[in-house]
């Protein structure tokens, strides 16, 4: 069987003697292959670590923690290189899949990272949402095409309002007939005629599917 690649995080584990904090660290294993899988994991120096549930099974894409403790740090130990290996094996036939070692290293004193976040840079909270100085009624729209359509609409139905208004009017000729309208507002046959086919095209339009 071709051995297959095995995930682990983080690739190497740094302990620090005077960081007692970090003398307890995590293994993530992970298996993105579609069949469950067995695990194992040795260690080169296994009296100075302490492994809880050094074996076991892995599910299909899934992955498990595994707690590793640093319980003999000491400065005779500074700056000494161990590995940690975490093999795969085949749930069925316990045939080995792959491995991966893992390397730790005692360092003395602690870790850099303690101070520089106290003496970093100067981070500050970022507002959750920003209102824009001003808003006017074409932004309500999210899209511009509907907003244009909407727009268009308003100015055909202005349109059609005044046509009708217009033809609604008595014609200048009607004489005869008493208004109680001043003369101005009588408008003549000819530019109703206009009005009229002017709303005919704002009506088709307005109701054009």
């Amino acid at each position: 069987m071709q051995p297959v690649p095995v995930f682990v995080f983080p690739d190497s584990l740094d302990f620090y003697l005077n960081a007692r904090h970090t003398h307890k660290q995590l293994l993530t294993v992970y298996n993105p292959y579609e069949f469950p899988v067995n695990f194992k994991v040795l260690c080169t120096s296994p009296n100075k670590f302490t492994v809880i549930d050094p074996e076991g099974l892995i599910a299909p894409q899934s992955c498990i923690d595994i707690v590793v403790r640093y319980t003999q740090p000491s400065v005779a130990h500074n700056n000494s290189t161990e590995k940690f290996r975490v093999a795969m094996f085949d749930r069925n036939t316990q045939q080995p899949l792959g491995k991966k070692d893992v390397i730790t290293k005692l360092i003395e004193g602690e870790p850099l990272y303690s101070h520089q976040e106290s003496s970093g840079d100067n981070f500050h909270t970022l507002p959750a949402h920003t209102k824009p100085a001003k808003q006017t009624d074409d932004s309500k729209c999210t899209h511009p095409g509907p907003c244009r359509e909407q727009q268009i609409n308003l100015v055909a139905v202005a349109v059609s309002v005044c046509c009708i208004a217009v033809l609604m009017m008595p014609t200048r000729p009607d004489t005869a007939v008493q208004s109680q309208l001043p003369d101005w507002l009588h408008i003549g046959s000819g530019l109703k005629i206009v009005f009229a086919f002017v709303l005919g095209l704002v009506s088709m339009l307005v109701l054009r599917p």
